[in-house]
This record gives C-alpha cells, structure tokens and sequence, in this order.
C-alpha cells in the first residue's frame, strides 16, 4: 500500500507540474523577465533541493547559490533601469525585515559565541545577504505575489516527482502518531513535519492564483502528502488559516467591501478587521508563550521537555538572548535534547532575545497592514499569517540565520511589502488601493488613494 501512495503522489504531481508549465507557456509568462524567474527557482528550488540532500550540503553551495541571485540582481537592476521601474523606500524597505530579523539574531550569535569558527560565521552572514539580495530582487524586478505563488507551487511538485528516486520515502510509526497507511511519509525529507510544511504552504499558494482546474490538478498531490504525513501541527494551522480567510470571506460580502470604489464604511470596515486579525495574531504570540512556560516535560508529544530545558538555558538572558550556535554547544554538553526547539517564538527568543520576537510581530502586521485595503489580498494574506502564526506554537518552521528549504515561507512576506507587480498576466491576488491621504469623513468625504497593483 505504501508504495502504491508513493507512486501516485509522484505521478498526480508529474500530472500537476507539467499541467501548470504548460498552461504558464501558452500564456507568455515563462518569456518576461527570464532573470525574475531565475532568482525565484534559485532561492526556492534551490533551497529546498538543499534541504532535501539532493545537492551538495555545505558552504560550497550556498556561495554557488548566493552567486547566482548577486549576478541575477545585476540583471534585474539593469532591466528595470531600461523600464524605470521602481519601488519608493518608504514601500520597498519594510520587505527587508525578515533580513532585519537575521542580521539581530546573526550580531547576537556572534557576540555571544566569539569561538565560532570563522567560515561557520560567514555561513550565518550568507544566509543574511541571501534574505536582503531575495528583497532587492522584489523590488527591482518585475513579477509579483502571483509569480512567487506559482514558483512554489511549481518547486513542491517538483520534490515530489524526485521523491520517487529515493530509497525509502517512509518511517515507522512512534509511540505519538501513526499515519493511515500504516507508517509516517517523509519524502526525500529528514523529517515527516518539513515537508508537511511545504505540502500546506503550497496548498496557501494553489488557492492564492491558480485557475479551477490547474488548482484542482495540482491540490491532489499535496493534500495526499498532508494526509500521510499526519503532521497535526502542519494540519491544524492550515485548518486555522482556511477558516479564517472564510469567515473573511463573509464578512466581505456581508459588507460589501469587494464591490469596486472605496466608500467610507468599506474603509472603515477594512481598518476594523486590520485591528481585529492583529489582535488575533498577538494573541497567538501571548499563547505561544503561555504554553512554553507552563508545559510539564511530557506535553506536546515531549515537546514540553525541550522548552523547559530551553528556559531554563537562556536564564536570565531573555532581553538579548544568548545565540542559535549557543543552543548547539549545550546540545554537545547533555545540557539540551538533541533537537531543535520545536517552536519559533522559542528560537527566536533564544537566538535572538526579546527584539526578534518583536521584529517578527512587526513583519506579520506590516505585511497585514499593506494588504488592508482590498479585500481579496486581506483575505489571503490574513490566511496565510494566521498560518505561520499558529505553525510557530509547536514547530520552528524558519531559521533566520541559515538558509534551506524553510526559507521560502517568509518570501511572500517580502513580495507582499514590496506591493508591486508589474505585467503580470494573472492577477487573482491585488493590492490595488493604497491611501495617499484620508480625511475625517465627519468633516469632509475626500479619500484620494493612489492605484497600486501587486
């Protein structure tokens, strides 16, 4: 049985990847801006085959990787000189945060582990010259959200058509779960929760630009690798994210706020639920944290266990933190589990201090907050935060200071700060109203907005 599901995923995914190739070739899209797609498929792609083994691990790679965007940002700066595109730094510069966050975690691993070995130092450097060369090639180039959406979709599909080439693809049930199919599917992955991950961001993508059929193609093999990966944590936050963006939905329509002009209660209506998702968000951060603190060694299938000793680690370190390669050394001294903290808020906060946590707050609101005003992009973008937010609880779904296949989750966080697609011949996902000026609707109805297309 197992390996019949082995092969149909492979061979639904095949199906997928070559419906959707074929469908962005008889449109054109493959033909614009060659050095966009290029630098997508490299930070993507390339990162997931990385995490995958399926290239060579190490530096060599990531410097052979980093070398390929540096010479493709030259193309795309030369390009959108020709065109003039460009994006104001008011705009562009909030898409580096997620850059903002590695570089605070990268001085304070440095200040706090002086005996590093220096190439391991410049590994963690590289992984933050990636995420700021990833935000120039957003800004200066010419695809958007949508061309992300696809490149990710498109690079999942293609994990698991390789996944066939290995060996075993499958693990023994553990004393905490067991799939329907009599075992756990990991793909060419080390862990049955990576690629879960992957399957839900891109079944997020798939809903965010395909067309009925290509979506419907493409969904049937990720939700059959969701489904026998039984990730819960991966399937919960997935859960939470679709009902969200549906009671979104609702509240649109009830409203009326998709209906084109902006009139003052759609606008207000669209202050409101920008309030009501980030209350919704720094609640999830409250409980994060909440749930590390008081966890007992055998909660969260032991997860509990690997918090405490985390705490108790950091000590009195909260404010700065003490360093991700910190975490390391005391894995080599018995002093914490041979894992990783099974939550972002927790790696974040041990390898950052309180100001990652923070900036991480900032990137999921400022992002909300570019997407506000049209009700379509909120709906998603709320979706998908919502989906970070809650995966963070019990999983580390992003290390900001190396870079593998993880990295891909915050490139829609970028792309979408960026707030700009140029010639993109599928816009399902839009930012079209960005406010200019807005004066009290009391005293006057004036709302000028500046039409702006993601």
């Amino acid at each position: 049985m197992r390996e019949v599901v082995t092969y149909c995923i492979a061979a639904t995914a095949l199906i997928a990847l070559i419906s959707n190739l074929h469908a962005m070739w008889r449109a054109g899209d493959l033909k614009r801006d060659v050095p966009g797609w290029f630098s997508l498929v490299v930070v993507v792609l390339g990162g997931l085959l990385y995490e995958a083994r399926m290239v060579p691990a190490g530096q060599p790679m990531q410097l052979v990787l980093f070398g390929l965007l540096l010479g493709l940002l030259v193309f795309s700066a030369v390009a959108s000189l020709r065109t003039r595109v460009t994006t104001s730094t008011r705009t562009g510069g909030r898409s580096l945060l997620p850059a903002a966050i590695a570089g605070v975690m990268f001085l304070v691993n440095a200040v706090n582990n002086i005996e590093l070995p220096l190439f391991q130092s410049f590994g963690r450097l590289l992984a933050v010259a990636i995420l700021i060369v990833a935000a120039l090639i957003a800004m200066l180039g010419k695809l958007g959200i949508t061309e992300l959406y696809r490149v990710i979709t498109l690079s999942v599909l293609v994990i698991l058509v390789l996944s066939i080439t290995r060996n075993d693809n499958w693990r023994p049930c553990d004393i905490f779960k067991c799939g329907p199919f009599g075992a756990i599917y990991t793909g060419p992955f080390s862990s049955e929760n990576a690629l879960a991950i992957f399957a839900c961001v891109a079944i997020l993508c798939i809903l965010g630009y395909s067309q009925p059929l290509n979506g419907a193609i493409s969904l049937i093999p990720v939700g059959l690798v969701l489904v026998a990966t039984e990730s819960r944590t991966s399937q919960l936050a997935l859960a939470c994210s679709l009902g969200l963006m549906l009671i979104l939905n609702m509240i649109n329509r009830a409203d009326g706020s998709r209906a084109k002009g902006f009139k003052e209660k759609p606008f207000r209506h669209a202050v409101l639920k920008y309030n009501l998702v980030a209350l919704i968000i720094a609640a999830v951060f409250a409980t994060a944290f909440y749930m590390i603190l008081s966890a007992n060694p055998a909660s969260f299938s032991n997860r509990g266990n690997i918090w405490i000793r985390g705490i108790d680690a950091l000590g009195d370190s909260w404010s700065t933190g003490l360093g991700l390669d910190r975490w390391t050394f005391l894995q080599t001294v018995g002093l914490l589990p041979q894992l990783f903290p099974h939550s972002q808020y927790l790696l974040l906060l041990f390898g950052g201090g309180i100001a990652a946590v923070l900036l991480l707050f900032i990137l999921f609101t400022a992002t909300l907050n570019k997407a506000k005003f049209n009700a379509v992009t909120f709906e998603h973008v709320a979706g998908y935060i919502m989906f970070l937010a809650i995966l963070g609880l019990t999983e580390a779904y992003w290390n900001p200071i190396a870079f593998d296949g993880h990295t891909m989750l915050v490139l829609p966080l970028i792309f979408i700060l960026v707030g700009r697609s140029k010639n993109s011949s599928d816009h399902l996902i839009q930012i079209p109203n960005v406010v200019e000026k807005y004066k009290d609707p009391r005293r006057t109805a004036d709302i000028r907005l500046s039409e702006r297309r993601l």
